[in-house]
């Protein structure tokens, strides 16, 4: 006579791998992306209205094509990241926090890491599809920008997705409702956008301010694709690309980025403030 012993059914169940969790998040939050039409209309649209208000500003002087298409894909990018990615992003776990969505995912096996990528995820392909679609506008009304050196640009939008993702995660932490996530956002949404050197070029600030510039968030993401762009200043002076002269703005991103991770692990809640 043989004796069979049942197991437990979660003993022979094998635990889900890390891609398979991840990519069943990232499922389910485009599918709120897809819902929402609001935010699925500015992925789509906004970019290339963009483009063709500056084209109908009469903002494209002859020969100017191409200057004129570097300068809207640094700003794409700059606002993209500050808007797209650091405040949506704030906001949606801040909305997910307080309805107990994130304490929930924290019983299962999904790591803290992996709930952060995969609530970052429709922001992070907003943030592309408005490049690529910004770039084909470009090319179909004005001309499209002219790449210098690819690897920089790419430094600057791989970088900055990081860093503004961390970002979000630290200041919604600091954040107890959705409402109040515009005050808490205000100091880098301001800072970061006017000391970037994309309103107003470092070259034309006072040395101090120019120092102080130099290490803010922004600057060394619009720093970056101007290297990689070629972009030519004010005073005439074209960005080089060499590594020589974008040693700064990477070692500034960089130190943000552990910054930015540090702040994160410091300040996240996972359960709704009391």
């Amino acid at each position: 006579m043989t004796t069979t012993v049942l197991q437990p059914a979660t003993a022979s169940a094998p635990r889900a791998g890390r891609v398979p969790r991840v990519a069943s998040l990232v499922r389910a939050e485009l599918l709120l992306l897809v819902r929402n039409r609001t935010t699925l209309f500015n992925a789509v649209a906004l970019a290339p209205l963009t483009v063709l208000f500056f084209t109908t500003l009469g903002l494209t002087p002859d020969g100017g094509g191409a200057g004129v298409a570097g300068m809207l894909l640094t700003a794409l990018v700059a606002l993209a990241l500050v808007v797209v990615v650091y405040y949506n992003l704030t906001t949606t776990i801040v909305a997910r926090r307080e309805e107990l969505v994130l304490k929930r995912l924290l019983t299962g096996d999904v790591s803290r890491a992996e709930i952060v990528t995969a609530t970052a995820a429709p922001a992070v392909l907003v943030l592309l599809a408005q490049l690529v679609l910004g770039v084909v506008a470009m090319a179909v009304w004005l001309e499209a920008p002219t790449l210098q050196n690819p690897l920089w640009v790419a430094a600057a939008v791989v970088g900055g997705i990081v860093l503004f993702v961390l970002l979000a995660v630290a200041s919604a932490g600091l954040t107890r409702t959705v409402e109040t996530a515009q005050l808490t956002t205000l100091p880098i949404l301001m800072v970061a956008t006017a000391l970037s050197g994309l309103a107003i070029p470092v070259d034309v600030m006072p040395d101090a301010l120019a120092t102080v510039a130099q290490w803010t968030p922004m600057y060394p993401v619009v720093a970056l694709v101007q290297h990689g762009l070629g972009a030519v200043a004010l005073d005439g002076t074209a960005a080089s690309g060499a590594f020589a002269d974008v040693t700064q703005p990477l070692a500034a991103l960089a130190l943000w980025i552990i910054l930015g991770a540090l702040a994160a692990r410091r300040w996240m809640r996972w359960e709704p403030r009391r």
